[in-house]
């Protein structure tokens, strides 16, 4: 949940979301002020999603009044600022739940709730006031820990049943490996994984046959429209000497590994390509089976309309 005071923005000032496992369900915004669902299988909790759009109007004209005492905390009488509240959940394999509850105001730390607990923790001076207040209410502390104990963890199995075909899908990415010159003779190599799940994906270069250190190169990866990631893998060379550089990617969907080298020299060269990346054919019939699957979210997809608030 993120809510600013900059009113004079294109974007929405309160924004409201829930993902499971990278997978985004549902989206409110303070412009349409509607739960708009992104998965066609998502329910929400004890909730009709008009029900839902009622409620998170009501915390959204809530949290613009919390964002006005917080800055009025900190002296923060003018100029624009940011509020951003984390809530969830976390069920490992082995059975581990782990919960949080976390306020961050301009993007630091400013108070989070222990769940052993059940109480509030000031994260800054300026936050004790709050979190005193908070900690008065012994009632809402006890329905925050048993929301975060007693009722995500069940939401998240069900949610997990009902998302089953999505969730335990899998699909091979497209792999791009593409150079971009820059001053100094230098040249940005990218290796871009298009459109892969589950979200985890090997991705490295080699310089020579030796693996290139982490720290050298920087790695993006990004959400997608269709429920699917891409992944990006780049970092900077000197074009001076005859060096080949190798992108390997490998990914649970994928029945080959790809391989593609590429020798530095004035201009890159590709050497070889060893690669699970489908045929033309292959590309066309995945395109049209991802138009017709958004066909079908939008079409199944129940639309709300905006009604006045009591």
């Amino acid at each position: 949940m993120t809510i600013t005071n900059d009113l004079t923005s294109d974007i929405p000032y309160f924004m409201m979301t829930r993902t499971l496992d990278g997978v985004t369900l549902f989206w409110y915004d303070s412009d349409h002020e509607v739960v708009e669902r992104r998965v066609p299988w998502f329910k929400s909790q004890n909730h009709t999603l008009l029900d839902a759009s009622i409620s998170y109007y009501s915390l959204q004209r809530n949290f613009e009044n919390f964002l006005l005492n917080v800055s009025n905390v900190f002296n923060h009488a003018e100029g624009y600022h940011i509020l951003q509240i984390l809530e969830g959940c976390a069920l490992y394999d082995n059975g581990t739940v782990q919960a949080a509850f976390t306020f961050r105001y301009d993007g630091k730390p400013f108070m989070s709730f222990n769940v052993e607990t059940a109480r509030w923790i000031a994260e800054t001076p300026e936050a004790e006031e709050l979190v005193e207040k908070f900690n008065s209410n012994a009632t809402r502390l006890q329905e925050n820990k048993s929301v975060l104990l007693n009722t995500c963890i069940p939401h998240i199995t069900e949610l997990l049943s009902l998302g089953n075909c999505t969730f335990n899908r899998k699909v091979a990415p497209v792999v791009k490996v593409t150079q971009v010159p820059k001053e100094n003779a230098e040249v940005k190599l990218y290796c871009r994984a298009f459109g892969h799940y589950p979200k985890d994906i090997f991705i490295m270069w080699y310089k020579n046959g030796h693996q290139i250190r982490e720290m050298m190169m920087e790695k993006l990866t990004l959400p997608l429209p269709d429920l699917t990631y891409l992944t990006s893998l780049s970092f900077n060379v000197s074009a001076v000497a005859a060096e080949v550089y190798t992108c390997k990617v490998n990914h649970s969907s994928m029945l080959l590994n790809f391989t593609q080298d590429l020798r530095i020299s004035d201009d890159f060269e590709s050497l070889s390509r060893t690669s699970s990346n489908p045929s033309t054919g292959a590309v066309i019939a995945i395109c049209l089976a991802i138009i017709l699957a958004i066909t079908i979210i939008v079409f199944s997809s129940v639309s709300f309309a905006k009604r006045g608030r009591q």
